[in-house]
C-alpha cells in the first residue's frame, strides 16, 4: 500500500509543471540554472526517468519500516532530502561546468563539475529519452571524496543508515 501511495505522489508531483526537454543539454541547463542564482527546485521528480522515480518510491517504502516490519529510526537520513545534483541539501555552486553530452541512440551521458561551498564535485549524469522528453536515469559521483551511484544508494543501504 505504501508503495502505491509513493508512486502516486511521484506521479502527481512529476506532472505538475513538468517540462519536456528536447535534448540532453536543455535538461541539464534546466537542472542547474536555479543553483547558479541560489534558488532551489520545487521538485526534482520532474527531471527523473520512470525507472528512477520507481527506485525513489521503493526507497521511500523501505525507509518507513525495516525487514522485520519495525518502524525505522525517524532520525535516519532521508534520501528524499538529498539532492543528487549538488551532492547535498544546500548549494552555493561555483565554477559550474557542464560537459557536452555524448549520445548513443536514446541515451546520453554528460559530466558536470562544480564546487559546492568548498567541496569539489564531479558527476556523471546518465539520461534517456522517454515519451515526454529527456530525463535523468542515474547519477554517479566520481569526485575525490565518497563515490556513489544514485540507483545503488536507492536500492541498497551501503552506509547502514536505514
Amino acid at each position: 500500500m505504501r508503495r502505491l501511495i509513493a508512486i502516486l505522489v511521484f506521479s502527481l508531483a512529476s506532472g505538475v509543471g513538468a517540462a519536456a526537454f528536447d535534448d540532453p543539454m536543455s535538461l541539464l541547463d534546466a537542472i542547474y540554472r536555479p543553483y547558479t542564482t541560489g534558488a532551489k527546485h520545487e521538485g526534482l521528480e520532474q527531471f527523473y526517468s520512470t525507472r528512477l522515480k520507481d527506485l525513489y518510491a521503493a526507497n521511500l517504502e523501505q525507509q518507513s519500516t525495516d525487514s522485520a516490519g519495525t518502524p525505522v529510526d525517524p532520525n535516519a537520513p532521508d534520501m528524499l532530502t538529498f539532492d543528487p545534483f549538488i551532492e547535498g541539501q544546500n548549494s552555493l555552486l561555483l565554477d559550474l561546468a557542464i560537459g557536452s553530452p555524448v549520445m548513443l541512440g536514446e541515451r546520453a551521458l554528460a559530466t558536470v563539475t562544480f564546487h559546492n561551498f568548498d567541496h569539489a564535485s564531479m558527476l556523471s549524469i546518465a539520461m534517456l529519452r522517454e515519451a515526454d522528453g529527456w530525463k535523468v536515469d542515474d547519477i554517479a559521483s566520481m569526485g575525490s571524496s565518497e563515490n556513489w551511484l544514485l540507483s545503488w544508494l536507492l536500492q541498497y543501504d551501503p552506509f547502514g543508515v536505514n
